[in-house]
């Protein structure tokens, strides 16, 4: 029998609850902490005693109508349990042959909203702890994505070193941008120098309708068909961007990006327009010193796909297999569980590719994890054995 394919889930996301804030909060920032009331029949964020009636921009008119349809958002249950028991998501993790899962929160990002930088940081703090418990049933197959200031670098780099010994910390959640500001701005220098000198990575993951607003959140019509299609690929090409012409992976060689939930098969066009941009715009990328190409054969950047995209094997083909990883998207309501691990067996790919997108290409991005026991086929159901 051969041998069993380790299986390392680059997006994985937890269902953090809204009590948690004021649960893990410092004391001091309890009663600021962000909470949810119902009014007017309208679910509202309040945080530090202000209310935000459009939090979250959901987008339920249909294309082709005139008026909001007051489609209910997507939910998926059962599976969305696992997202807040750990017991549950283990247990599916094993249904599905998954080792290991890189946890990213599912709300958690948009308190970006917090005004107040000291209040924000302890919101971020009370995140960070609420998920090392989470994590805590096992620390080797669980692992978390910080959660830390932007727009204050020093108070994130300070939140980073807190826990950044800690066995369930493998890399460090930051959006593809923040208020006015991309990824390219000096101001956050501080975070990477901080995460080079830890080997962490830094991890985008945007988010639809929520804080900080993806492009196309405003430009969707009210409509999630397009707010979630584009907003998740537009946010990662403005990160990407933003990275390569900014000089950043220049200045920090050590630094590696993971590019997730907005698939692959932009990828390999994305790169190209860069360098037709770069070469024919170079005074607007004075710090860019290499090729976009190039910045992905050096390893310091890895995009996670999707198991249905029919591109799949064609950007393989044209960017190498060295820089795609595994992502299940597990628990969120488009995650695909179960099946998503069976779907990226059954594509047309050579099999030291597949080895490759589900565990090597994830542990060189997340490098903590290499040290992970290697699980037995009898630790799994008979089958994913």
């Amino acid at each position: 029998m051969s041998e069993r394919l380790r299986i390392l889930d680059c997006d994985g996301h937890v269902a953090e609850p809204v009590t948690l804030f004021a649960e893990y909060c410092d004391p001091e920032f309890r009663e600021r902490a962000p909470r949810r009331i119902d009014k007017d029949g309208q679910r509202r964020v309040v945080v530090d005693g202000k209310e935000f009636p459009g939090f979250v921009k959901f987008g339920g008119r249909p294309l082709g109508m005139e008026d909001d349809a007051k489609i209910p958002r997507p939910v998926q249950q059962p599976v969305a349990e696992g997202g807040v028991d750990p017991q549950v998501r283990l247990r599916d993790m094993d249904s599905e042959g998954i080792d290991v899962a890189i946890l990213f929160p599912s709300g958690a990002t948009s308190l970006c909203i917090v005004e107040d930088a000291e209040l924000e940081s302890a919101v971020y703090r009370a995140y960070n702890r609420w998920l090392e418990e989470y994590c805590s049933p096992d620390t080797d197959r669980l692992k978390g994505n910080l959660l830390i200031s932007m727009r204050h670098a020093e108070l994130g780099v300070r939140e980073l070193e807190r826990v950044v010994d800690e066995p369930w910390v493998a890399g460090i959640l930051l959006s593809p941008h923040m208020d006015d500001f991309n990824l390219d701005h000096p101001r956050m220098n501080p975070i990477y120098e901080a995460v080079q000198h830890h080997d962490l990575p830094i991890c985008f993951h945007a988010g639809a309708g929520r804080p900080p607003y993806a492009i196309g959140t405003n430009e969707s019509s009210s409509n999630l068909f397009m707010m979630h299609a584009m907003a998740h690929p537009f946010e990662q090409m403005r990160a990407v961007a933003a990275l390569m012409g900014g000089g950043v992976f220049d200045r920090y060689p050590g630094l590696r990006a993971g590019f997730i939930e907005a698939g692959i098969g932009w990828v390999a066009w994305w790169l190209d327009r860069l360098l037709e941009h770069q070469e024919n715009l170079p005074g607007h990328v004075p710090m860019m010193k290499r090729k976009p190409r190039e910045y992905v054969d050096a390893g310091q950047c890895f995009f996670n796909c999707s198991p249905q995209e029919e591109t799949l094997e064609s950007v393989v083909n044209i960017i190498g297999d060295d820089a795609v990883v595994f992502g299940s998207d597990y628990p969120h309501w488009d995650c695909g569980f179960p099946g998503t691990v069976q779907r990226i067996k059954d594509r047309e790919l050579p099999a030291d590719s597949i080895r490759k997108i589900f565990w090597d290409n994830g542990v060189a991005l997340h490098t903590r994890v290499k040290d992970v026991p290697k699980r037995s086929p009898a630790d799994f159901n008979s089958e994913v054995a």
